[in-house]
């Protein structure tokens, strides 16, 4: 079984100027559309704020997880009233709301992950390439299937995730030209047992190789193939320890890199507003 993770090479974030801060140490708040536990997504992104405090110790941190779009503005506003340097909202879904409110807080930096907004002077976010990602998960899922079909069940329609699962299509196709790949959506981030039902009836139809993408919704992808023993391909965090016999690998995502890209670019002064 495959052992060696599959990297996504993140995407140049925040390549700008801006004053330095001099707040010591530095205040650094990240905002979770789901719970750290999930696997994935979340999971990804509280190590890559771990990775961080290891770098920089004086670094004070909070996280708040579950928090939905209805709450996002608020969530957002109150760190920055609590004299927080950098918020980092974790979720597309979080764009508008830092758009919003960013300007009434000159002096805290507002940077929105998986999407592409930018706003003078503090509002910058920054992406990562999810159709590699995808390409690379449905290329080893085409590789270790017997069956010659593979499934990927992704949360919702949205652009990050229908980058992943046409990435993941392609990189099967590629591998194997004759490869079945099923596809459906679980409509939700959060609903792991529509995703386990999902996942446990491609599995019925023949899939021996399943991935998901989303938040906790991947739990439900996993939960099936373990108990119908079909494998796994994680997605953006190493969860291989939740299930060893079945994820095969994953399509890992840098947010780690991200997250201190953000972090030093606000730390030394070279942080303008920009999209990448």
């Amino acid at each position: 079984m495959l052992r060696r993770l599959l990297c996504t090479l993140c995407l140049a974030v925040l390549p700008f100027t801006v004053s330095a801060q001099d707040k010591t140490p530095l205040k650094v708040a990240l905002v979770l559309p789901g719970s750290v536990t999930d696997g994935t997504f979340n999971s990804a992104a509280a190590e890559g704020i771990k990775k961080a405090q290891q770098k920089y110790p004086d670094l004070q941190v909070s996280i708040r997880e579950n928090t939905g779009v209805a709450e996002a503005q608020e969530a957002l506003s109150s760190y920055a009233r609590d004299g927080y340097d950098v918020v980092i909202a974790h979720g597309f879904q979080f764009a508008d709301s830092a758009k919003r409110i960013h300007k009434r807080f000159p002096d805290t930096w507002f940077i929105v992950n998986t999407t592409k907004v930018s706003e003078a002077p503090n509002l910058a976010s920054f992406d990562n390439r999810w159709g590699d990602a995808g390409y690379m998960a449905g290329a080893v899922a085409a590789l270790v299937s017997k069956s010659g079909k593979i499934a990927n069940v992704p949360a919702i329609p949205v652009p990050t995730i229908q980058e992943y699962d046409e990435g993941f299509k392609r990189g099967s196709k590629r591998i194997n030209p004759q490869v079945q790949v099923l596809s459906a959506y679980v409509g939700s981030f959060s609903d792991i047992a529509k995703a386990k039902e999902i996942t446990a009836s491609m599995i019925d139809s023949g899939a021996d190789v399943v991935s998901g993408i989303g938040n906790e919704n991947v739990l439900g992808t996993l939960q099936a193939a373990k108990e119908k023993g079909a494998l796994m391909i994680g997605t953006a965090f190493d969860s291989a320890a939740l299930a060893p016999d079945t994820i095969v690998t994953t399509a890992l995502v840098r947010f780690d890199v991200n997250i201190d890209m953000a972090i030093s670019k606000v730390m030394d002064g070279t942080a303008p507003p920009a999209s990448t």
